[in-house]
Formats: C-alpha cells, structure tokens, sequence
C-alpha cells in the first residue's frame, strides 16, 4: 500500500470528504484523486500534472505539499533535484599592469603626429579635386526642347485600385473563443483532453476531433459515453453538433461547454 495514498486517505476520511465531494471541489477528476490515493500512479497523465493534482489536493486537504511531493518523488522512484552548491572562496582576479606615464605620453603624441599628417594629405587631394569640378559646374548643359502639344487625355496613366476582400466567420457552428491572437505554446507541454457526454443527454451529440491539426476522431457519442484522453503537442480542437450534453476537460480543468440545446459549438485550445 502507498504511504502517501494512506495519508491522503486518512486526512480526506477524518474531515468527512467523499470523492465525489473533493472532486467537485478541486476541480481535479475521480479517477485521478482515487489513482493518488491508491499508489497507481502511471493512471496519472504525466509527472507534471501528478505533481499539480497532487500540491492541489493537499492544499485543499490542510496537508502540506511539499513534504507530500517529496514522498511521491521517492515513491515514484524519480531522482532527487540537482541543487546548486556555492563556491566557499573568491576566485582569483589576475592583477593588470599600470601603464606608465611616459609610455601613455608617448602613445598619444604619436597618435596626434598620425592625425595631423592624415588631415594634411586629405586636404591636398580636396584642393586637387576641386579645380576640375569647378570648371565643368561653368558649363552648363542645354535644355531639352519644350513640347509642341500637350498630352491628351487619355495619355494619364491608370491608377490600379487595390482590390477588397471580405473576410467571413468560420462556416458552420458557434466558435466559442473569440478571435484573439495565438499564444505561444511551449512544444515540450502537452496537452490532455478528455471527451464525454451527459448521462441524461438523450440521443447524445455529433463530434468532430483534431489534434495537432489531424482528425482523429469523427463519431456519435452515446449518453453517458466518453472517448480515451487525447495528447497534443501544439493544439487540440473539437466541434460538437449538440453541445449542452458535450463536457470537454483539458489537463484537468473542464473548459467546455456550456451552450443552449441544439448549439453547434466549436471549442479549440489554446485559445485563439
């Protein structure tokens, strides 16, 4: 038996919590408070989302989190942080050599005695250049013979207008996140979708499914059905055809959806 599933055990049973009460309270699934406290840890959808489910629910429990993450660590097997030792003395600074002051008066004469000879040669050449440009700026050219008529009308050129182009919604369906700009996702977090449908939802709703900009997945789901988690790494998105009963949880939190009977939704995320 896992000792950290015993402690969340016993601190959820002595304040009188059901599962069904924590879950709803936390915002985190059953399966994942019960994978916790039962020690089956590869249930969870990866180490990070095992580490926030967990911080979580001890905070919601009075428990304190970190010493809670430390069991889970060891538990899991996973190997300690690495942690930064500093150094116990200074390193060693090389001292510099101060110039003299003869040596940096030497230096700077010969770098004026440079300066001045340079000015002196760019000023001969500016002299030399300047007598031929003068005798060609006496000369001055012959204008161009005056036009006898004067262009007809239709000898303007033809202004090109730009062409306008109207830009439509998305065919089909209610978007439920407005048009806003991409955010950046980082590749290395992945994302974990969950689909299902209401118990109570009747007929139960037409989906479509796009991970990672492939469909995976286009079926009618039952009441009370649910589709295994989907990973993406960069986008996941969904269109429901009776979006009331359709329940979309990413990475834990439920995002979607809540529209009237009949709505066709489109959910995507991260936002756009």
């Amino acid at each position: 038996m896992s000792q950290l599933g015993e402690r969340l055990r016993e601190a959820r049973e002595s304040q009188g919590i059901s599962i069904s009460q924590a879950s709803v309270e936390t915002r985190i699934l059953q399966r994942y408070i019960v994978a916790l406290e039962d020690g089956e840890f590869q249930h969870l959808p990866g180490d990070v989302y095992a580490r926030g489910f967990l911080r979580n629910y001890a905070d919601y429990l009075n428990i304190p989190a970190e010493e809670l993450i430390d069991l889970y660590r060891r538990e899991r097997g996973l190997s300690e942080p690495i942690r930064v030792v500093p150094v116990t003395s200074a390193p060693r600074v090389r001292s510099m050599m101060v110039p003299s002051f003869f040596g940096v008066f030497f230096v700077v004469l010969v770098l004026i005695g440079a300066s001045y000879l340079a000015l002196s040669t760019l000023n001969v050449v500016g002299q030399g250049a300047q007598t031929p440009v003068a005798q060609a700026a006496t000369q001055a050219p012959t204008p161009p013979p005056l036009p006898t008529s004067a262009p007809r009308p239709t000898d303007a050129p033809a202004v090109a207008v730009a062409p306008t182009s109207v830009v439509g919604g998305p065919a089909g369906g209610v978007p439920l996140n407005p048009a806003t700009p991409s955010p950046t996702v980082d590749p290395s977090a992945p994302i974990v979708a969950e689909v299902s449908t209401d118990p109570n939802g009747g007929p139960g709703s037409w989906l479509e499914i796009r991970v990672d900009g492939q469909t995976v997945s286009r079926k009618v789901l039952g009441a009370g059905q649910s589709l295994p988690a989907f990973k993406a790494q960069r986008d996941f998105w969904v269109r429901a055809g009776h979006a009331a009963v359709v329940s979309v949880v990413v990475n834990g939190q439920k995002q979607c959806c809540t529209a009237a009977p009949g709505d066709v939704v489109t959910f995507s995320w991260p936002p756009r």
